[in-house]
Parts: C-alpha cells; sequence; structure tokens
C-alpha cells in the first residue's frame, strides 16, 4: 500500500503463523514509512574491510539447555497464553547465564505456531531444525515431568531435518521457532565480533531476557 507520502508493509500471512487466523485491517499491517519529499544527499560509504564474525564453536559451549515452548487454549482452541518451560513471564528468572560464555540451547516448539525467539544481549547462530517424531506421545511426558531430559527428547528429535536458509545462518538474535521442531542454536553472551563484554554485568543486572515475538 502506497501512495506519494506514505508506504505501509502489509503481511497477508496467517496470524499466528500458520496455523492462526487471516489477518485484518487491524493486525495486517506491519510498518508505515513517511517518505520525505526532498532530495538529500547520502555521504555513507561501505567501509572497506566489514567486521568478520566468528564461525559457530560448539566446542566452547559451557552450559546445554532444553527450552520448550507451551500453548495453551481456551475451549474453542484459541490461544490464551504462552508458557516456556512451564512458567510465565512473571515468574523469576530460571536461565541465568555468565557473561562471556556460550551455551547450547535446544528450543522445543510444542505449539502449533512459529515463535521468534529473541534472546536481549546474546546473539546465536542456528545449527539445525530436527522435527519431532511421535509428537503427542512426547508432548505427554513433557506435560506429566516438564523435562526434556526425563522425556528422552532425543529418542523423538528425529524426523527429517530443515536446513537453515542462507540469509538466516550469520550470527541473529532472532529467529522463528518452527512448531513441532527440535531448533539447536549456540549463544554467545558477549560481544561476537571482539569478545569484549559488554560495558555492564548482564549476568547481575538486568540478565538476558529472552521471549518470543
Amino acid at each position: 500500500m502506497c501512495t506519494s507520502n506514505t508506504a505501509i508493509l502489509a503481511n497477508s500471512a496467517n496470524y499466528p503463523y500458520p496455523s492462526g487466523d487471516p489477518v485484518n485491517e487491524e493486525n495486517g499491517k506491519v510498518m508505515k514509512f513517511i517518505i520525505k519529499q526532498k532530495r538529500e544527499l547520502d555521504t555513507w560509504r561501505v567501509p572497506k574491510k566489514l567486521i568478520k564474525y566468528p564461525p559457530a564453536d560448539l566446542s566452547t559451549a559451557a552450559h546445554t539447555r532444553y527450552i520448550a515452548m507451551y500453548e495453551y487454549t481456551s475451549d474453542i482452541d484459541e490461544p490464551t497464553h504462552l508458557y516456556i518451560n512451564g512458567k510465565s513471564y512473571e515468574v523469576p528468572a530460571t536461565e541465568t547465564p555468565k557473561v562471556g560464555t556460550s551455551e547450547v540451547w535446544y528450543v522445543i516448539n510444542l505449539t502449533e505456531d512459529n515463535h521468534p525467539l529473541h534472546i536481549h544481549f546474546g546473539l546465536f547462530k542456528v545449527v539445525d531444525q530436527t522435527a519431532l517424531v511421535d509428537e503427542e506421545e512426547f508432548k505427554g511426558c513433557m506435560s506429566k515431568y516438564n523435562d526434556a531430559r526425563k522425556c528422552h527428547v532425543e529418542k523423538y528429535a528425529r524426523g527429517k531435518k530443515v536446513e537453515v536458509p542462507a540469509h538466516e545462518k550469520g550470527w541473529k538474535n532472532v529467529y522463528k521457532m518452527t512448531p513441532g521442531f527440535v531448533t539447536k542454536i549456540l549463544v554467545r553472551f558477549a560481544l561476537i565480533h571482539s569478545n569484549d563484554s559488554y560495558p555492564f554485568d548482564a549476568t547481575a543486572e538486568p540478565g538476558y531476557v529472552y521471549h518470543c515475538h
């Protein structure tokens, strides 16, 4: 949608994706751009040398975590709230990474929707995505124990693998967690290009918040 003064980035995919309802006038609009009418001189130039980011080295991981997403629905099967590891966003933090470390996270999406996972002050690389087999059986176990190890996630995470798209292979802070899949990521809690820490201790305050959009 575009006029001479504005342009609107729109979305036509079901919301939430992929199993939600068709979008409407309210949630089909993503972002509005206001277009200036006068030309401006852009003096910015691409630098001769770009930042070189390191490859994902799984051997640097100091800790492994299993992050499970649960979705609860109403009597008419409409999503009402999302829990991470069986806990709401209001409870005290249970994942407390140390500044300067790397961790491997297995993000298990037990919902019916794509959930773009966002980690604050941490960059990660997606290693792979593997479909769950016998998903309902695994969900039943997770609903009872809320423990991926106790439920032997490795027994169920052996379906088809989905290759990470070329444009998603770099270091990121958001990635779409596909429903019915286990997504393996390597998270680095430091500045990737220099390996320096932030000028504050995020381990103590405010912490490495993560959520989904």
